[in-house]
């Protein structure tokens, strides 16, 4: 059976705080793209069987065969699965690549074995394998805080054109935490642009989502590539440029499909070699 795991971009990511233990307190609002990983999964008699297109990534300790062993540990129900990854998002680019592929095989282990589990139950599991996997559970925009894994899903149907760059280069994201704080607090603002870009998203108003568009790593993101690519985005025509997650992708909106796809064609043409770029499209299937 086939399941698709969902790459995302987060419309905002804000840092508002630390906690005791040193982990980040976040305001985020999750989106995922039309882009996706394609998954493969289906029962067995007993095991995991994992294969991989990139076979660098065919290890049992891949997100996905993490989450497979989660789910029989906490459930223990009969059967073993075969998951086939045809792996098409790039790692280290903050579109959750490895968390959604995670989400998906939650998602599959429920759907093949009756398990009959609430999408909350999932998203509780899929915290304890990353903070960006209960978002993508859901095919529609959330609203996540704490470290990112409390979510509430967001009511819409609004839809943008992006563009996704990513060079080759991949960013750590404790690296990426680490450059932050050297920066000092953050700035807390009244009303948070989390709240905005959410009231902007049930409103359905695209003008006003692309306002609120932030990401506090990009103070910190100073690589040459990262600044390549945002100038390349936004000499094709975006309208507004920001990184995804703690990057190496950006992500650029456009004012429709029309321009986008034109700049896809500009762009995909002229990048060096080892750079990714994709077109895609927000999701908000689900309420």
């Amino acid at each position: 059976m086939l399941f698709e795991a969902r790459a995302k971009v987060n419309l905002t990511l804000e840092v508002i705080g630390r906690r005791e233990d040193g982990y980040h307190i976040l305001d985020t609002v999750f989106q995922p793209l039309s882009v996706t990983d394609r998954i493969w999964a289906d029962k067995l008699p007993s095991g995991l069987l994992f294969s991989c297109t990139d076979k660098t990534l065919e290890t049992e300790d891949n997100l996905v065969c993490r989450a497979f062993r989660l789910m029989k540990e906490q459930f223990a129900f009969d059967g073993g699965l075969q998951i086939r990854l045809e792996k098409r998002l790039p790692s280290q680019a903050g579109l959750g690549g490895g968390s959604s592929d995670a989400a998906a095989i939650l998602l599959a282990c429920n759907r093949l074995f009756a398990l009959g589990l609430s999408r909350e139950t999932l998203a509780g599991l899929g915290a304890r394998l990353g903070a960006d996997v209960p978002a993508l559970l859901y095919n529609g925009a959330t609203r996540g805080s704490g470290s990112g894994a409390s979510v509430r899903p967001i009511k819409t149907s609004l839809r943008l054109p992006l563009l996704l760059i990513k060079p080759p280069l991949g960013l750590s994201t404790p690296a990426m935490y680490r450059r932050l704080d050297e920066m000092g607090p953050q700035g807390q603002r009244e009303v948070s642009l989390s709240q905005a870009a959410q009231a902007a998203l049930e409103a359905d108003d695209a003008a006003a989502l692309k306002q609120t568009l932030y990401n506090a790593f990009d103070a910190v993101a100073d690589e040459a590539e990262i600044i390549s690519a945002r100038q390349m985005l936004l000499q094709a025509g975006a309208e507004k440029v920001v990184l995804s997650g703690s990057g190496s992708a950006s992500f650029g909106v456009f004012a429709d499909a029309e321009s986008r796809d034109k700049a896809f064609l500009r762009l995909a043409g002229t990048l060096p070699e080892g750079w990714w770029i994709h077109a895609a499209d927000t999701v908000n299937e689900e309420s």
